[in-house]
């Protein structure tokens, strides 16, 4: 993950940090059988995460992230958060898989009063193939149990995903992403269940290493056991983002 291994008189482990951020402008309209609601946010999205190695091929990270979720990821809502937490990954090839650790609180609006803090456990993994240079298709599962902040389990949820990214020309490439989510509720809500759907395409400008633009539009659907909660959501916009390694840039790492 990003690690590079140093010597400094003794052997030292060097802690690699990575900042990311995206700054949308973005269209959501979500309909229901009751409603049909229109909102368009401009809230910033951004991340930290250190990372070092704890044994080949095996790294352990820290990470705080923080706004609204980027543009065309579907979030359980439409309001912001802050989390924190851990991860242990290894990576052979282009194969990796690990464990994270998050505390999640949620907010209504921008950071307004706190709606809900979650502690999620997940277990993940993916495969990142590269045919060649100017094609990407990472395929990745993730499985996760949420807990309340009582650490009473809420529910269990499992995760697929399938992204493909061409290059179009040197600097523009062609983006696509689909997604399946399961969960399955338990304690007060048990016996619900919800089944969602997404796609999210669009194209993507590279401005630096680090900085590139997104154009996307996205459709998700949400099945329910309970029928107030069926409902389908529909996104366009576009981000600015950024993806700062700063082993890559030169500054020093942290130790």
């Amino acid at each position: 993950m990003w690690v590079a291994a140093a010597t400094q008189g003794a052997a030292q482990t060097p802690v690699d940090w990575r900042a990311e951020g995206s700054f949308p402008l973005q269209y959501i309209q979500t309909s229901t059988s009751t409603s049909n609601t229109r909102i368009t946010n401009a809230i910033p999205y951004l991340g930290l995460t250190g990372t070092t190695a704890i044994y080949p091929d095996l790294y352990a990270s820290l990470f705080a992230n923080g706004g609204h979720a980027p543009l065309g990821s579907f979030p359980d809502t439409d309001n912001t958060f802050a989390s924190g937490g851990s991860r242990v990954a290894g990576r052979w090839g282009a194969f990796s898989a690990g464990v994270s650790f998050e505390h999640i609180h949620y907010f209504q609006g921008m950071f307004d009063e706190e709606t809900n803090i979650a502690n999620d456990t997940n277990l993940f993994a993916g495969y990142r193939w590269a045919p060649n240079p100017g094609l990407r298709i990472s395929p990745s599962a993730v499985v996760t149990m949420r807990a309340d902040e009582t650490l009473a389990v809420q529910r269990y949820s499992f995760s697929g995903r399938f992204d493909i990214e061409q290059r179009l020309t040197q600097q523009w490439w062609f983006l696509a992403s689909s997604r399946f989510r399961r969960l399955d509720y338990v304690g007060r809500e048990s016996g619900r269940r919800e089944a969602r759907l997404a796609f999210v395409t669009g194209l993507k400008y590279v401005v630096t290493d680090s900085m590139s633009a997104r154009m996307l539009a996205g459709w998700e659907h949400r099945d329910s056991t309970v029928s107030s909660r069926i409902a389908s959501r529909f996104t366009i916009g576009a981000s600015l983002d950024f993806d700062i390694d700063f082993s890559r840039i030169g500054l020093p790492a942290g130790r």
